[in-house]
């Protein structure tokens, strides 16, 4: 007697999909990375990699009043440079750290992404959409952005602040 199909039917979990697999599909597809631990250290190399923002805006306090200076230059800088400048360095100071430790990872991901999204709209595309040695004009601007909505979707990991703080 058999039993029917849908009574034996479990879900599968995804070592039992590796291991039903070709191994040479195994092997391209590097199946054998699936790994919480290693994905962990992947979201941490990509928030130390926001330490860039930090000093990113460390070389901007630092040289603060030219970099006022060139604000009131652009379109919209002019505006309110002191202010724009105020609000420029403090977020990268401030988001570069928090990101690079994973201290409220998710709200400074997005506040960088959100940044990054003004600083083009507002300073980048204004100057023409190709850069000065070609490409995009607001590309260096989406290397901060693409991984601001990266770790706001996927948060900090477990080698993060905020993974030690809600454990306690």
């Amino acid at each position: 007697m058999s039993t029917p199909a849908a009574a034996t039917d479990t879900p599968r979990t995804t070592a039992d999909t590796t291991r039903s697999r070709n191994p040479l599909v195994r092997f391209i597809t590097l199946d054998f990375m699936e790994n919480p631990a290693l994905k962990d250290a992947g979201l941490l190399v990509l928030r130390l990699g926001m330490l860039l923002l930090f000093f990113h805006g460390w070389a901007k306090a630092t040289g603060y009043s030219g970099f006022v200076g060139m604000m009131s230059e652009a379109p919209v800088g002019s505006i309110a440079p002191a202010l724009f400048g105020f609000m420029v360095v403090a977020g990268q100071l401030l988001l570069g750290f928090g990101l690079a430790f994973g201290l409220m990872t998710r709200i400074c991901a997005f506040l960088m992404a959100l940044m990054f999204v003004f600083i083009i709209v507002l300073f980048n595309i204004p100057g023409g959409w190709i850069g000065e040695h070609g490409g995009i004009a607001f590309e260096s601007s989406l290397y901060y952005f693409v991984p601001g909505v990266t770790l706001f979707l996927t948060g900090p990991g477990r080698y993060s602040l905020d993974y030690l703080l809600s454990r306690k």
